[in-house]
C-alpha cells in the first residue's frame, strides 16, 4: 500500500512540473523600454515662427544703402514680410539631464519701398526692392527634467551669431551688404515625442522663433 501511495505522489509531481514551468513562462513580463537618454545622438530639422527679427522691424544698414539715406524721401513699411525660419541641428546627450549641440537656421525678409531721385532738375519716383537673408548659427545646451521612453520635456539656451546678407535693387543698380548681429535662442519649454524617430514642439524666444516645431531622429553610438 505504501508503495502504491509513493508511486502516485511521484506521478503527481511529474505532471505538475511542466504546468508550473509553463505558467512561469506565460506570466513573465517583457523588458521595459529604455530611456531616450540612451540614444546619445540627435539630428533634427524644423520650422520656427515669429523670430526676434520679426519684431525689430527692418534691418539697419549703412548710409549709402538704398533703404537708408542714399535717396531722398524714402518710404518703407515698418514690418518686412518673412515665411519664417528653417533650421537644422545636432545634439549629443552627455547624461540623463544635459545635452549639447549646435543649430543653424535660415530666414528671409523682403520688403518694397519708394525713393526720390533728381535727374536734370526733375524729381523721379523709383521703386526699391530689398531682401535680408539671415543665417544664424548657435551653440546650444538643453536641460531635461522629464525623460521617459516616449516623451521628453526640457528647456535650453543657445548663443551665437547672425549674418545678414542684404541685397537691394534700386534705379537699375543692385547693392549688397553683409552685417553681423548677435544670435541666440531661449527655450522655455520643449516636448519631444517618440523614441528613435519622433517630433518636437518648443516654446521660447530668440533668433528662431516663439514657436518651433519639427522632426528628429535619435540613435546610439
Amino acid at each position: 500500500m505504501k508503495n502504491s501511495v509513493s508511486l502516485f505522489m511521484i506521478f503527481l509531481l511529474m505532471c505538475s512540473s511542466p504546468l508550473f514551468s509553463q505558467n512561469t513562462e506565460t506570466t513573465a513580463k517583457p523588458p521595459a523600454k529604455t530611456s531616450q537618454a540612451t540614444l546619445y545622438n540627435d539630428i533634427y530639422a524644423g520650422y520656427g515662427a515669429l523670430s526676434i527679427f520679426y519684431f525689430t522691424g527692418r534691418m539697419a544698414h549703412s548710409n549709402d544703402y538704398p533703404t537708408e539715406n542714399k535717396y531722398s524721401n524714402t518710404k518703407f513699411p515698418d514690418q518686412a514680410s518673412s515665411p519664417g525660419t528653417f533650421f537644422l541641428g545636432y545634439a549629443r546627450t552627455l547624461n540623463k539631464v544635459v545635452s549639447v549641440g549646435f543649430l543653424f537656421g535660415y530666414q528671409n525678409f523682403s520688403y518694397t519701398g519708394t525713393g526720390h531721385i533728381t535727374n536734370y532738375g526733375s524729381d523721379s519716383l523709383i521703386n526699391i526692392k530689398a531682401t535680408d537673408q539671415l543665417v544664424t548659427g548657435i551653440a546650444r545646451v538643453t536641460f531635461c527634467y522629464l525623460n521617459k521612453p516616449f516623451i521628453r520635456m526640457y528647456s535650453g539656451v543657445g548663443l551665437g551669431l547672425t549674418i545678414d546678407f542684404g541685397k537691394a535693387l534700386a534705379n537699375g543698380e543692385q547693392t549688397n551688404e553683409r552685417k553681423l548681429y548677435p544670435g541666440g535662442q531661449l527655450t522655455l519649454m520643449g516636448l519631444r515625442f517618440g523614441r528613435a524617430f519622433g517630433g518636437f514642439l518648443e516654446f521660447g524666444f530668440g533668433s528662431y522663433g516663439i514657436l518651433n516645431v519639427g522632426l528628429n531622429y535619435k540613435f546610439s553610438d
